[in-house]
């Protein structure tokens, strides 16, 4: 997905896949808050039901639901140009918090 600095990201979900890519490619210069603007994977997982019927997508869980299913366990992975991650689909995960400059960008 490609954001802009006013979206808020994606909201917590699994996917229905074995694995999980994400590769960030903003210079970090852009990101204003350098702690934040990645990813947060949840030690929770969907499982098979909720991924086949899409109730793992479907904005069920939100934020809290996801610490206390996990034990309020889980990594943040904080923004970083160029950084590549690749996870477990069945983890619940949703974009991190993010503030980046709101300047134009060319594709």
């Amino acid at each position: 997905y490609k954001y802009d600095s006013t979206y808020e990201g994606i909201a917590v979900h699994a996917d229905q896949a074995a694995v999980n890519v994400n590769i960030w490619l903003t210079a970090d210069e852009s990101n204003l808050d350098l702690d934040h603007g990645g990813l947060v994977i949840y030690h929770s997982r969907a499982d098979a039901d909720e991924q086949i019927n899409g109730e793992a997508n479907n904005g069920q869980y939100g934020v809290d639901q996801c610490d206390e299913l996990s034990g309020n366990a889980n990594i943040t992975v904080p923004y970083r140009e160029n950084r590549f991650v690749i996870f477990d689909s069945s983890l619940y995960h949703r974009t991190d918090k993010f503030k980046f400059k709101s300047e134009k960008y060319t594709d």
